[in-house]
C-alpha cells in the first residue's frame, strides 16, 4: 500500500498504521543493537519506568515541591540518556527529548501547580509505555544470547505487561472521545494494584466517570484552542494502595469544570433544591447534586442521568466515599477513598 492510499484511510486506521510502523522501527533498532549493552539499557529502562511513575504519584502541594518533582523527573531522563549511549534507539530517544522539552517549558513558569503537570504526565506515560514495549521486544532475543548477570537481572524485571484492564479503559476512552468528536489522552497510574475482587466494579465505575468527563468536562478541540489549551484533553486515572489505610482512586480531567448554573437549574427542576437555596448553595453541596438520580445537563429526553448515581452506588457498596473538586474552565477532580479489604475479600484474592 502506497502513502497516498494510507492517507485515505479512516483516522482510527491511520493511528493504528502509525503505531505498527513505530513498533516495527523500534524492533528493527533493537535487533541491530549490541546485546549486552542493550540488556543493561533495558534493565535501566524498566527501573526508570518505576521511578518516574513513583515520582508522579508523589503528593505535592506547593510551588517548591512541584519544582522538586520536575527536577527528579529530569534527572531520571538524563540518567536514561546516559544508559542509552552507544545504542541507536531513535523511537525511544525522540520520546525522551519530547518529555525533557515539556518539563523544561513548565520549569519556566513563575508558579507551578498540579494542573500544569498534566501535559507532562501524558508525555511521560507515553515514554514509559514505549519503554515497556521495548523491553518486551528485546526480551524475545536477549535471554538466548546474553550470558551472565545482566541477562538474569533483565529477565527477572521485564515481566511487566500492561493489564487488560488498562487496555479496556483505553478503548472506552477512545470510543467516548470519537462519539463526542473530541481528542483525549488517557494517563493511568497504579491500576495494576487494584485488588482482584474489585476489578469488575471499578471498571464499571471508571467507565461512567470517563464518559462523564469526556462528554461534559473536556471541551471540543476548537473550544480548547480558543481557551489557549492543547486541543487534546487529558484524563488522569490513578489508583493508590495505602495499605492499612485503604485505597484511593483519583480521576482528573483538564476540561471546563462543573457548570454551576446548569447543575443548579436541573436541581431546582427535579426538586432537589429550592430556587432560593440554589442561588446561595455552597459549591461542595452543589457538587454532591451531580450524584443524584436523574441529574444531567444534557438536553435529551432519552438520557436518564443515572451515570454518576451508579458511581455513587458502587462506592457506597465498597464502603467508600467520594469527594469532588472543580475549577471553572480548568479541571474537575474526583477522589474516591475506600477502606482496606476485608478478611473475606483477602481470602478470595489468595491463589488456590
Amino acid at each position: 500500500m502506497n502513502d497516498s492510499a494510507i492517507q485515505a484511510l479512516p483516522q482510527a486506521l491511520l493511528v493504528e498504521v502509525e503505531t505498527l510502523r513505530d513498533q516495527r522501527d523500534l524492533y528493527r533498532s533493537l535487533l541491530l543493537s549490541e546485546l549486552e549493552p542493550l540488556a543493561a539499557c533495558m534493565t535501566h529502562a524498566l527501573e526508570t519506568v518505576e521511578r518516574i511513575r513513583a515520582a508522579l504519584r508523589m503528593t505535592t502541594r506547593d510551588n517548591s515541591a512541584f519544582r522538586g518533582k520536575i527536577e527528579r523527573l529530569q534527572s531520571e531522563l538524563t540518567s536514561l540518556c546516559e544508559a542509552m549511549v552507544g545504542l541507536h534507539l531513535p523511537s525511544v530517544s525522540s520520546r525522551v527529548v519530547s518529555a525533557q522539552a515539556t518539563l523544561q517549558a513548565i520549569e519556566l513558569r513563575a508558579d507551578i501547580s498540579g494542573d500544569d503537570l498534566l501535559p507532562a504526565m501524558v508525555t511521560l506515560e507515553e515514554l514509559c509505555s514505549h519503554l515497556l514495549i521495548a523491553a518486551d521486544c528485546a526480551a524475545v532475543h536477549l535471554p538466548a544470547a546474553v550470558e551472565g548477570g545482566a541477562e538474569e537481572e533483565f529477565d527477572a524485571g521485564q515481566q511487566r505487561a500492561p493489564p487488560k484492564f488498562i487496555a479496556a479503559l483505553q478503548q472506552l476512552s477512545d470510543k467516548f472521545a470519537t462519539e463526542q468528536g473530541k481528542r483525549v489522552a488517557l494517563v493511568t497510574m497504579g491500576l495494576e494494584d487494584i485488588p482482584e475482587p474489585w476489578i469488575s466494579t471499578l471498571f464499571d465505575l471508571l467507565g461512567q466517570l470517563l464518559r462523564n468527563s469526556i462528554e461534559h468536562g473536556i471541551e471540543a478541540p476548537q473550544q480548547r484552542a480558543e481557551r489557549a489549551k492543547p486541543e487534546m484533553g487529558t484524563l488522569v486515572v490513578e489508583f493508590i494502595d495505602r495499605g492499612a489505610q485503604g485505597f484511593d482512586l483519583n480521576m482528573q480531567d483538564d476540561g471546563g469544570g462543573l457548570d454551576a448554573e446548569k447543575i443548579s437549574e436541573v436541581a431546582v427542576r427535579l426538586g432537589l433544591l429550592s430556587a432560593d437555596a440554589a442561588k446561595a448553595v455552597d459549591p461542595a453541596r452543589l457538587a454532591s447534586v451531580i450524584f443524584q438520580p436523574g441529574v444531567t445537563t444534557v438536553k435529551d429526553p432519552a438520557r436518564r442521568g443515572l451515570g454518576l448515581q451508579i458511581v455513587r452506588d458502587h462506592v457506597q457498596r465498597l464502603g467508600g466515599r467520594i469527594q469532588v473538586a472543580a475549577k471553572r474552565g480548568q479541571f474537575t477532580r474526583y477522589r474516591l477513598t475506600f477502606p482496606p479489604l476485608s478478611d473475606a475479600e483477602l481470602s478470595a484474592n489468595l491463589p488456590a
